[in-house]
């Protein structure tokens, strides 16, 4: 018996978030814009927020500095719900952190300190506390320069050893990446990237050819979001399909993977199967987008299944 629905396990960072930016102004001058936010963010804690946002029972394993930051991020997460128990602190590094300048579009480029994220690590005493839950979910492989390699393989091993249910995503992935990746993907139920990213570690763009790729070496469910077109899933069991995104008004993109992995845990842990755990998602990452930073519009359970079945899907 588990204490926690899901533990989420990795990178965290506070993002520091302002729209629309059309430019950086000249010399000392400044432009005047419409919002500016702090979020909790990363792979592991925008995942692990959303997920207790949408009624979880939730356990965060991170690290973040003596800081301000570090402050904010720790009173945030316990606002949310989150247990912060195995949110460690660090002295010597800075909380991570982004600044990011959000373009009218949606888009945001980003300007951001690795800070705690080199920092983090797990070591074998740390496993009982951080697999207390059905659902074990790995966030930010790339950035986690303790934790890559050879930590994050035993910690996985480990998940499926204990019987759990393992769900990753990863950050800023590039062709190199891949060689980090490779040995958790025998590890890993339901892995969740961006195409992009995907593409870069496999080589091919296709994304059909992508998830036959990371299927290949171990993955049982490839689940691939690709923004405006939706998420391709090639399943364990069954045929790969293609579900269509939200016909939304995009404000901010910052958080819709991270988000849409919640979607997917949430769905894991009522039971759904994989497609309607997808369309699920699909609805998270939406009431993301409609808002700035790592949770958006996102509210509630009940608010976003309202949204899944009633609100329309492009073309």
């Amino acid at each position: 018996m588990t204490t926690f629905d899901v533990s989420s396990v990795g990178f965290a960072v506070l993002d520091i978030l302002g729209r629309p930016v059309t430019r950086i102004p000249e010399g000392g001058r400044v432009d005047f814009i419409e919002e500016i936010r702090m979020t909790v963010a990363g792979t592991a804690a925008a995942t692990g927020m959303d997920c207790a946002i949408l009624g979880l029972k939730t356990r965060m394993v991170t690290t973040v500095g003596t800081d301000d930051m570090g402050d904010f991020l720790i009173s945030k997460m316990q606002r949310y719900g989150m247990n912060t128990d195995m949110v460690s602190r660090d002295r010597t590094h800075q909380t991570s952190s982004t600044i990011l300048p959000v373009r009218p579009n949606g888009e945001r480029p980003a300007l951001h300190v690795p800070g705690t994220a080199r920092s983090f690590t797990l070591t074998e005493k740390d496993y009982a506390g951080a697999l207390d839950a059905r659902i074990v979910h790995v966030g930010g492989t790339g950035l986690l320069e303790s934790f890559d390699g050879e930590p994050s393989v035993k910690f996985m091993k480990a998940a499926k050893e204990a019987g759990r249910t393992t769900t990753f995503d990863l950050i800023q992935a590039n062709p190199e990446t891949v060689e980090l990746v490779k040995p958790l993907l025998p590890y890993i139920d339901y892995f969740i990237p961006s195409i992009e990213e995907a593409s870069e570690m496999a080589g091919v763009s296709d994304p059909a050819e992508v998830a036959r790729y990371f299927k290949s070496h171990g993955v049982k469910n490839a689940i691939l979001t690709m923004g405006g077109d939706g998420v391709y899933v090639d399943p364990e069991e069954g045929d790969a399909f293609t579900l269509p995104a939200h016909d939304i008004k995009v404000v901010d993109t910052t958080g819709c993977g991270d988000s849409f992995s919640a979607g997917i845990i949430v769905g894991l842990s009522k039971g759904w199967d994989i497609r309607e755990s997808a369309r699920f998602a699909s609805a998270v990452a939406a009431k993301v987008a409609m808002g700035l930073g790592s949770d958006g519009t996102l509210t509630s359970f009940d608010d976003t299944m309202e949204a899944m079945n009633s609100w329309p899907v492009k073309e």
